[in-house]
């Protein structure tokens, strides 16, 4: 039997770098980010509906807890619309994709607090966590989806945004 979208219980620890995934405690999709510093434990980019009281899309630290894997192998659906996208970001409380010359980005805070604003960008590929830095040319979109596309069944949205008024 096919699930559509495909998914696993799996311990946050075991998730790739990149991968999407449900974090049931808290209602919420995150996906796995690279430890920023040496040493560290890995992190995870909350993206919401649920934003912790975070205020937005930010960096969380490791958690010992079994989530639901979406994996990595999703598409993220584009907007054709000129007015969805912008050569400067948005307002930090929106879940922004930043498109490169090869890489995707979801910018978040890596700040402690949302009042303590740390610009970083996550590669959605692999992880990994630039903080105040810049890949080259890239613009953003806050009008974005993360879906299941199969050639045998409709496209199947995990996470679409904006988000709905009042999560």
């Amino acid at each position: 039997m096919k699930i559509i979208p495909a998914a696993r219980a799996i311990r946050f620890e075991q998730l790739e770098p990149g991968d999407l995934f449900l974090f049931v405690e808290h209602g919420t999709f995150a996906l796995k980010a690279k430890q920023k510093n040496a040493g560290a434990r890995n992190e995870m980019a909350v993206l919401g509906p649920n934003f912790l009281d975070g205020g937005g899309p930010f960096l969380l630290g490791w958690q010992a807890t079994t989530v639901l894997s979406f994996g990595k192998y999703l598409s993220i659906l584009l907007p054709s619309d000129p007015s969805a996208w912008s050569g400067v970001p948005g307002n930090p409380s929106q879940v922004s994709l930043a498109v490169g010359e090869q890489k995707k980005f979801i910018r978040v805070n890596g700040g402690s607090s949302p009042n303590h604003y740390v610009p970083c960008l996550v590669d959605i590929e692999t992880g990994e966590i630039l903080e105040r830095q810049s890949p080259g040319h890239i613009i953003y979109t806050n009008v974005w989806e993360i879906a299941a596309v199969s050639s045998s069944h409709p496209p199947r949205t995990i996470l679409k945004y904006p988000l709905p008024q009042g999560r």
